[in-house]
């Protein structure tokens, strides 16, 4: 009887502790199929660039709302995982060694400013994690590696496609550039500086400011004038943009001015008034645009957030819903995510047709733009 009772006691036993593995596995294989897909947004939420940062949180959000509405990837949510670098460089790195470090994070949307991009690829780069920046343009970032993507055109790109559109579309002869005196704004500057001259045309002034200090352009606007141009290019952003158009007037410098996307911000209007009109610019995405991607895009922005979306948003979106489609297609996998955007070609997002370089550079072509009575515009010939 002892040994029968000690028998069936085992027996219990064995059969108590395969039903708790069974459950177990079980519980596993459920959390599997139910868990989080997490990505990374990397941005200036708060410094210089905050507003910008703003509009990317927004872009990605947005992408994540419609894909869980949707029931996810592969079967599981999107969870976002946000950070902000502040507008600098050291706090940028700080950021991604954080987002990086974090195994569960596939892949980061961010940064937006090249000096943070810089500051964070190396990081990204070891830990085999891409980012993908709504951005950066600096022609610095093409060598930051090969986990950094971003889906804003180069500044050597823009200043080559601007020198072009100005001298043999427009026919300009004689031209004056005024540009910050940053990496970004020197370089965009010595592109499009080289590119007028290849094209035939004069590059008869070429002026500098300080970001963020100078507030009088009297002096580089005089001495531009006195070289008689017959367009002014301007190299920087929207906020001293508009007070070099305003000043410009002042002194009667009444000619063309041109700039690149960097520009392409309401807020330009907002603080240029009319004396912004006529700029002309390249952009990738236009509330008049014929793109399906875009409308949608605009429609839901305009649904969820109750205003318009500004460009780096709709970047934004596109560099959320580039990561997606590489979870989907490739899986849960860094270096597979990685692999996948490396060779994509023609994602269609709300900016236009998507396709990368060998360097992670995207490819694709801009619309023209116009400001006519107070709002950006289709610019037609």
């Amino acid at each position: 009887m002892k040994r029968r009772g000690k028998l069936f006691t085992l027996l219990l036993v064995a059969v108590v502790l395969v039903s708790l593995l069974a459950g177990c596995g079980q519980q596993k294989e459920q959390e599997a199929k139910t868990g989080e897909i997490k990505i990374g947004v990397a941005a200036p939420l708060t410094g210089a660039s905050a507003q910008d940062g703003e509009s990317i949180r927004k872009g990605v959000e947005l992408a994540v709302e419609q894909i869980n509405a949707k029931g996810g990837i592969n079967g599981k949510l999107v969870k976002l995982e946000v950070a902000d670098d502040k507008t600098d460089p050291k706090e940028a790195a700080i950021v991604a060694n954080k987002l990086a470090q974090d195994k569960s994070i596939l892949a980061i949307v961010g940064h937006f400013n090249s000096s943070a991009t810089l500051a964070g690829a190396p990081i990204y780069n070891k830990e085999k994690v891409v980012h993908i920046s709504p951005g950066s343009s600096s022609p610095a970032v093409t060598d930051a590696g090969p986990y950094t993507f971003r889906v804003i055109t180069t500044d050597a790109f823009q200043g080559e496609y601007v020198a072009e559109w100005a001298v043999k579309d427009e026919g300009f002869k004689r031209i004056a550039i005024i540009y910050e005196n940053t990496d970004y704004g020197k370089g965009l500057s010595d592109v499009f500086s080289a590119s007028v001259k290849k094209l035939g045309a004069e590059v008869v002034a070429n002026e500098s400011y300080i970001l963020g200090e100078t507030k009088d352009f009297s002096t580089v606007l005089t001495k531009i004038k006195n070289a008689k141009p017959d367009l002014l290019f301007i190299g920087g952003l929207y906020n001293e943009a508009a007070l070099i158009a305003k000043q410009a007037k002042r002194l009667g410098l009444n000619l063309p001015m041109m700039g690149v996307d960097a520009l392409y911000s309401d807020a330009l209007i907002s603080l240029g008034g009319q004396d912004v009109e006529g700029l002309l610019l390249p952009g990738f995405f236009h509330y008049s645009s014929t793109n399906p991607v875009a409308q949608e895009f605009i429609k839901a922005y305009r649904e969820k957030y109750n205003s318009d979306p500004g460009t780096y948003a709709a970047y934004a979106y596109d560099a959320a819903n580039i990561i997606f489609e590489a979870i989907q297609k490739a899986g849960e996998d860094r270096q597979k995510i990685a692999d996948y955007i490396t060779n994509l070609k023609d994602f269609q997002g709300a900016t236009g047709i998507n396709t990368f370089d060998e360097n992670g550079d995207v490819l694709k072509e801009p619309l023209r733009l116009i400001i006519k009575n107070g709002k950006f515009e289709i610019y037609s010939e």
